[in-house]
């Protein structure tokens, strides 16, 4: 019989032929290389989202406005599960415009993306609050306001500081 310090063990590096024949040459890249047909790809896939983002961000923006209304007369039990989706589709406006150049409403965005996630809204001064946000990402989209820096974004950030100010 054999004891352990008998048995002997060998190793083999097998190639992996299927990667081969798919044409990667994994070990010739360095850590962190993106081939620059993925790169071209997804700028393509970007330009075209971008393309379409006023109609999209309008979609969601109608989606939100929906949830928000059955969120506000939900009861207590019912409020989480449309919280979520609030928290989703915001999360979603902010990257789409993030991404196609529309900051000031990305900016809303994010602000009622986060608000919603920390409250429970169990108070009127909250849903104030989340109706600013509302309000504020209406009126940017409705005006076609991409950018900070004009006299109606600051406006609209003052108006929504205040409402958080205020009432938090």
């Amino acid at each position: 019989m054999s004891t352990p310090s008998d048995i002997k063990a060998g190793f083999y590096k097998i190639s992996n032929r299927l990667k081969d024949r798919m044409g990667h040459t994994f070990l010739k890249q360095k850590e962190g290389f993106l081939a620059p047909s993925a790169i071209e790809e997804a700028d393509k896939m970007i330009a075209e989202m971008c393309a379409t983002c006023p109609e999209t961000i309008e979609g969601h923006l109608a989606t939100l406005n929906d949830l928000w209304e059955k969120m506000k007369n939900a009861a207590e039990g019912e409020r989480d599960a449309i919280s979520e989706k609030v928290f989703a589709v915001s999360h979603e406006i902010k990257d789409i415009g993030s991404m196609c150049g529309y900051q000031l409403i990305a900016h809303f965005a994010e602000s009622l993306r986060d608000y919603i996630e920390k409250t429970n809204l169990n108070h009127q001064a909250q849903v104030v609050i989340v109706q600013a946000h509302l309000d504020a990402m209406n009126i940017v989209h409705r005006g076609g306001f991409k950018r900070d820096g004009v006299p109606e974004a600051d406006e609209l950030k003052l108006m929504v500081q205040k409402a958080i100010a205020k009432y938090s």
